[in-house]
């Protein structure tokens, strides 16, 4: 080692270092525990936060990032500053970011105004470290490790505590009879039938969804009983119209009424949920009941930076987007990661009959296919990965203004896109499945939570309205040897009679708890060309605030009912629409307001009083 490196000069730089190192930790791991305590607090009484329960050990571990970036950084300038100046600089930045990330969690708390805090805050915590360096200093030796123990402590408690409960639930499983078939529910999040080319759509944007067809049968007219993921989840788990459930935009799905996972876990069915949209449908959205095994969240390095605040709320400013032109999720799962998380398990739980749910998110705005697929069905996208659509959605500069033809254009061809890298992925997995020899024993129920507007009735995304482009879903069961194949049923249905259909499916013998005839009836006893509703079909959502005033839901709940060849809604604001199905499939001509459609709403009024109140009563019972 050379002279110059044992200079006291050399020395005192070095150990200045490690000092700033280790404040800048501290000031990381601080800021990373209170957070994880914020959210635990907020866990209690919010819905949805949005946050991985890995929270505990990745927020600590992002804000340790932060910080000592911001440290390191000014120990660049360790050279051209003094000592003293270097470590009161490390001290400023850590104590500013963990107060920033700390305003930042307060509600409604202005984005500027938290950093004004942060600063003010920063200068008194540099100002009163400088006149106690020492005792600071002590205390951060001396806490430093206990911090870095708890935060290990709660990362690995959790995963023992989900290890240990899975364990559990495995062991207490009954035996499942012999006879019991594999069950496969798959859901397209935000995936609409007409853009399907098993329902004709004019691109070729799901070959592999038309096989799957050819072996099983088709409902052409399938209707989501929301126009957004959690109602329809909700019913689509447990056979119940979601104004009976309570859930809502800010309520979770409760344990009033079983789920399908419940019901077959009882049975003896392995259950495993595999979830894409973390949205609506994680752990904290009640839809994880039932399953033994629940992956949503992912440990990657998208999702660690955005359990900090402090890096979520600047990867979700819209002017940063705009700037770098990209709209993507930090921690988006496209189809092959789900994949990859499916056969993982199924490679290790075929040994007795397994339910699976599977949701995939690559049709969800903002719609960014991956390269071959963004530009098959166009020049994609005209500004990297920039998404009109998203703004307009989201970002309160863009005002919800109109779309043009162009940014149109260019969202369906992403969209169809999406959908084509989709359906080549479930190919995958399809093949996968018949690899493994489970395709023949399988039952395997294809659908969609609902759909997506493209401006149809002036309004883009769901969950704004109950026109018919939110609520016409894909749906596709294929049971290979049990049902028919090939078959296609054009007689409406709901996704809530799901549930009743795979119970049937599998022991036609068996009771089951969910309300609602089996769908197998319309191939059982088929009757051609019917393509109207025989019961009537509800579908509902409720008001969502920060909308605008001008979206159709802003107007209050609505409902809506697909009865014999007319859909009826119900506004907020009590007015009403009327549409001819038949003759009017994209809902253009509102025929409410004629004279002699008045007995038809006269109808759907007492047809929806009814069932509102039959279904109260039963709820009762």
């Amino acid at each position: 080692m050379s002279k110059e490196q044992h200079t006291p000069e050399t020395v005192s730089v070095r150990q200045g270092v490690t000092v700033a190192v280790q404040i800048a930790v501290w000031f990381g791991l601080a800021a990373g525990l209170i957070e994880v305590g914020i959210v635990s607090i907020k866990r209690l009484f919010v819905f949805p936060i949005r946050i991985s329960r890995d929270v505990v050990w990745m927020a600590p571990l992002a804000e340790v990032t932060i910080c000592l970036v911001a440290a390191l950084s000014i120990y660049s300038l360790a050279k051209l500053i003094r000592q003293r100046r270097l470590l009161t600089g490390v001290i400023f930045v850590s104590a500013l970011i963990a107060f920033f990330n700390l305003f930042l969690m307060v509600p409604r708390l202005h984005h500027y105004a938290a950093l004004i805090l942060a600063v003010g805050f920063a200068v008194q915590a540099t100002r009163w470290i400088g006149k106690h360096r020492e005792v600071f200093t002590r205390l951060v030796r001396k806490s430093i490790h206990w911090m870095v123990i708890l935060v290990f402590i709660l990362g690995f408690g959790l995963r023992g505590w989900q290890w240990v409960q899975e364990h559990r639930a495995l062991g207490s499983l009954p035996e499942a009879p012999g006879y019991l078939p594999n069950i496969i529910l798959i859901t397209l999040d935000t995936v609409r039938a007409h853009n399907l080319s098993v329902y004709g759509y004019h691109r070729q944007t799901t070959p592999n969804l038309e096989k799957l067809a050819a072996g099983g049968v088709v409902f052409e007219q399938a209707l989501s009983t929301a126009s957004w993921t959690l109602s329809s989840h909700a019913s689509l788990f447990t056979g119940r119209y979601p104004f009976e459930l309570g859930v809502d935009w800010r309520v979770p799905l409760d344990n009033k009424y079983p789920t399908l996972a419940e019901y077959l876990r009882d049975r003896g069915y392995k259950t495993a949920g595999f979830i894409a949209n973390t949205g609506y449908c994680s752990y904290e959205s009640g839809l994880n009941r039932g399953f033994v095994h629940y992956e949503d969240y992912r440990v990657t390095l998208g999702e660690i930076a955005a359990s900090s605040t402090l890096v979520k709320t600047i990867a979700d400013n819209f002017r940063l987007r705009r700037l770098i032109q990209n709209d993507e999720h930090l921690n988006r799962q496209p189809a092959d990661v789900v994949n990859h998380k499916v056969l993982k398990w199924l490679s290790a739980n075929k040994d007795k009959p397994f339910f699976m749910f599977i949701n995939y998110y690559d049709a969800h705005e903002p719609y960014l296919p991956p390269p071959l697929y963004d530009k098959m069905y166009g020049a994609g996208r005209k500004h990297g990965k920039y998404s009109p659509l998203h703004h307009w959605n989201w970002d309160p500069a863009a005002g919800h203004k109109n779309m043009n033809e162009e940014n149109i254009r260019e969202e369906m061809d992403a969209y169809d896109g999406a959908l084509t890298y989709l359906d080549h992925e479930l190919g995958v997995f399809f093949q996968t499945l018949e690899n493994m020899n489970l395709s023949e024993n399988t039952l395997v129920v294809l659908t969609a939570d609902h759909g997506e507007e493209f401006g149809e009735h002036g309004v883009f995304d769901h969950g704004n309205s109950l026109y018919l482009p939110s609520l016409h879903v894909p749906l596709i069961i294929s049971f290979p040897g049990r049902i028919p194949m090939g078959v296609r049923i054009s007689r409406p249905v709901s996704l809530k009679d799901i549930p009743a259909t795979i119970v049937e499916l599998i022991d036609s013998t068996a009771a089951a708890p969910f309300p609602g005839p089996s769908l197998a009836q319309f191939w059982r006893f088929p009757i051609d060309t019917v393509t109207t509703a025989a019961t009537p079909l509800l579908a509902e959502v409720n008001h969502a605030t920060g909308q605008p005033d001008w979206f159709p839901v802003s107007k209050g709940n609505m409902k809506s009912i697909f009865y014999n060849k007319y859909r009826y809604i119900k506004n907020g604001d009590n007015t009403e629409e009327l549409y001819d199905f038949l003759n009017d499939p994209w809902e253009k001509h509102d025929l409410a307001q004629r004279t002699e459609m008045q007995s038809y709403l006269v109808e759907f009024r007492n047809l929806l009083r009814e069932i509102l109140r039959e279904n109260r009563t039963t709820s009762l019972d």
